[in-house]
């Protein structure tokens, strides 16, 4: 992996975005749409220094998605986590793919999202305006481009340990159930099943 050049994107805030107070939420989302076309950039870069090209069509897609699937790295210190360097190229991935959806169906937006505190994409950049389905219908690329990369490494054998738990006086072995959650095969085209996804819902 040649990382020649790449910078590590800073979204200017600490923690979970769904917890921060609204304002300083809101200002890490304006300060992300506006370095976007700058991280695409960068990705576009990454890629090159690698021997690929960066292209908005499926072949193109599929080369990416190629790329993240062999290249992606646990962190040796935090078992089922990516290595801290590849939240920030799953960042820049995730709007590439976001930017590629709106592409293909101009009636998508990145949204702020601010509808209920306990839906996991409150407060996060989001893909929407989608007319098939809900209003408040939401593709949190970039949240899908996280767990598609910890599904990677957990298959490579990173995987993070919890033990047991008591749920009614019933014992439940959390890393068995997880393990049975990792015997489906692992996707080799996710990229492109979500852009089909974003399409056949616009």
């Amino acid at each position: 992996m040649n990382w020649d050049g790449y910078e590590i994107y800073d979204p200017g805030v600490h923690g979970p975005l769904t917890t921060l107070p609204r304002a300083e939420a809101r200002r890490a989302f304006d300060r992300l749409m506006e370095a976007k076309p700058a991280r695409i950039e960068m990705l576009r870069q990454l890629l090159r220094s690698n021997g690929v090209e960066l292209s908005s069509t499926d072949e193109g897609v599929q080369a990416l998605n190629d790329w993240f699937r062999v290249n992606v790295q646990p962190d040796p210190r935090a078992p089922g986590r990516l290595l801290p360097d590849w939240y920030s190229v799953v960042n820049d991935v995730a709007l590439f793919l976001g930017d590629v959806m709106i592409e293909r169906s101009p009636g998508l937006r990145w949204e702020f999202f601010t509808w209920g505190k306990k839906n996991g994409s409150y407060q996060r950049h989001v893909i929407m305006g989608f007319s098939r389905v809900f209003p408040k219908y939401d593709i949190d690329v970039d949240a899908s481009v996280a767990v598609y990369g910890h599904r990677i490494i957990a298959a490579r054998g990173s995987v993070e340990t919890y033990g047991t738990v008591v749920v009614r006086g019933v014992e439940i072995d959390v890393d068995a159930a997880a393990a049975r959650g990792r015997e489906r095969p692992l996707e080799e085209d996710e990229f492109l099943r979500w852009l089909r996804l974003a399409e056949s819902n616009a």
